[in-house]
């Protein structure tokens, strides 16, 4: 060992290491010490704008390490530089290991995936946060003609659903009022109604299933509970119950210009087609107020 030492060294003279001149320059060490230093460099030079900085800066780091092992157990066999290399290698893959479980995306359903894109990742929603207020809700299955509300039996402020896959039709006295397409809630207007109220109603309305479908639903209680410790969120959710309950307006809307007299044996409807469901009637004055501002936006 000694003989391999002094040869990668140069025979450097004794009297010039202990009085720390440098009469007599070393020739340059293996590739595999240069490459080891050149991994280090580059981790040093990784752009802090680049997305994932922080995780190739240690991979880069942790190559170098490994290099500087290698060179020091097979090129120059140095115990102390074979033992810090192999404590930096272990502490930084620690790091690394953390960091990667941290880059690596959070996982859901795939049913989730396209209602994440299209609804609540434009508006800067993070897979954590959808992944967490995804938890507690469930996956539920409406075959043809399944009811999801019954007009006048079933109550309101007990979950909240958005449709995966399929089509429900709304009813009111057995007259359709709108369809729900993939990516809107199913019962916007009655969730917005009873978490305001916080009175427990019945639909006033019939929800129903055109086809097989699948729907998301989450308990109302567990979701405000988990939306009042993130006001962000919470402010970015009543935006999309609001743009949905607009969307659901609209619809009926349209259909009344294309034929006013379509609602006509409907004993109930007043002057405004906000009037038709119970969960807007009775909260009509703060959806108008939310709907006139989505419309100034």
């Amino acid at each position: 060992m000694n003989t391999t030492r002094s040869d990668n060294f140069g025979g450097a003279n004794n009297s010039d290491l202990h009085s720390g001149l440098c009469s007599d320059w070393l020739d340059a060490q293996h590739a595999v010490f240069q490459l080891a230093q050149l991994c280090i460099l580059i981790s040093f030079l990784t752009p802090t704008n680049f997305k994932y900085h922080c995780f190739f800066l240690r991979i880069m780091l942790n190559l170098g390490f490994l290099l500087g092992l290698i060179w020091g157990a097979v090129f120059v066999c140095m115990s102390d530089i074979v033992i810090w290399n192999a404590i930096f290698l272990c502490v930084n893959s620690v790091h690394v290991v953390y960091l990667g479980y941290k880059v690596v995306p959070e996982r859901f359903p795939k049913a989730l995936e396209d209602v994440y894109s299209h609804t609540f990742k434009p508006l800067k929603v993070t897979r954590k946060q959808f992944k967490e207020m995804t938890d507690f809700g469930s996956l539920q299955l409406l075959g043809k003609g399944a009811l999801y509300a019954n007009q006048d039996q079933t109550k309101t402020g007990q979950k909240l659903s958005i449709l995966l896959k399929g089509r429900l039709k709304v009813t009111y006295d057995d007259c359709f009022l709108h369809s729900i397409e993939l990516n809107y809630f199913v019962d916007s207007p009655e969730f917005d109604n009873s978490s305001v109220s916080c009175l427990e109603d019945t639909f006033k309305v019939s929800v129903s299933a055109c086809e097989d479908s699948l729907i998301f639903t989450w308990p109302q209680d567990q979701l405000l509970n988990y939306l009042s410790h993130d006001p962000h969120l919470r402010h970015i959710f009543r935006q999309l119950i609001g743009k949905d309950i607009s969307h659901k307006l609209y619809e009926i809307q349209e259909r009344l210009m294309a034929n006013p007299s379509y609602m006509d044996g409907i004993n109930t409807r007043r002057s405004s087609m906000v009037n038709v469901r119970h969960g807007i009637v009775s909260n009509s004055t703060s959806n108008l107020a939310k709907l006139n501002c989505l419309q100034g936006q």
